[in-house]
């Protein structure tokens, strides 16, 4: 499936503080798109706005596909990792992947789930009730999930955030086969290495 997301002049304002304007880029199947900026800048924000979640005040995103679905159905073509985004503390790690699978529709057993907990770092922990995870841990599942949904556009943001050594090394190759896969990666992060690695196809704020 190739996809092509245009963000065209997209602007944003809280009351009388302008947040961000004038944004233009573009990510393809394959490609990173990388958001920069500090704090405040605004990141945030333009990953909810291309995902949907928030309304721009100006400009407007356009998502192009093979077979283009109406306006419903996009959004199941959007993976989201955010620090605002919440696992179900009542439920293990194996099955909070398998509920936020059925809701996507995509098959998902929970030998296949514990694989991906796996793959992230969670272990014999994918057993256990999300309330017991540390942040690091349900960064991580969050991660997971993705990896399990596997959508064709990837929004990222801070995914490296309350991670050890070993689980940015994790982002990293996550990211990096995504783009193998011809997934469409786009990326809010602080971090300067990641900023480093992804940084051809750049936006900063």
């Amino acid at each position: 499936m190739y996809i092509r997301i245009v963000v065209d002049n997209i602007g944003k304002r809280f009351g009388e503080k302008i947040l961000f304007s004038n944004v233009c880029a573009e990510a393809t199947s394959g490609q990173c798109l990388t958001v920069i900026g500090c704090n405040g800048s605004g990141k945030s924000t333009l990953l909810k706005i291309i995902a949907g979640l928030v309304r721009p005040g100006t400009g407007q995103v356009r998502l192009t596909l093979d077979n283009m679905p109406s306006p419903k159905e996009q959004i199941f073509y959007t993976g989201f990792v955010s620090p605002e985004v919440a696992m179900y503390a009542a439920l293990t790690g194996i099955e909070n992947i398998i509920f936020w699978t059925k809701v996507r529709g995509v098959p998902c057993s929970k030998s296949e789930a514990a694989k991906f907990c796996c793959q992230m770092g969670l272990g014999k922990a994918c057993c256990d009730l999300v309330a017991t995870y540390s942040t690091g841990m349900r960064q991580r599942l969050k991660l997971a999930v993705i990896k399990a949904i596997n959508p064709p556009v990837w929004l990222l943001d801070e995914p490296s955030s309350n991670l050890d050594g070993s689980g940015r090394s994790i982002v990293k190759k996550l990211i990096d086969d995504a783009v193998i896969q011809n997934i469409a990666v786009i990326l809010a992060t602080n971090e300067n290495e990641e900023a480093l690695l992804y940084g051809k196809n750049t936006i900063e704020l």
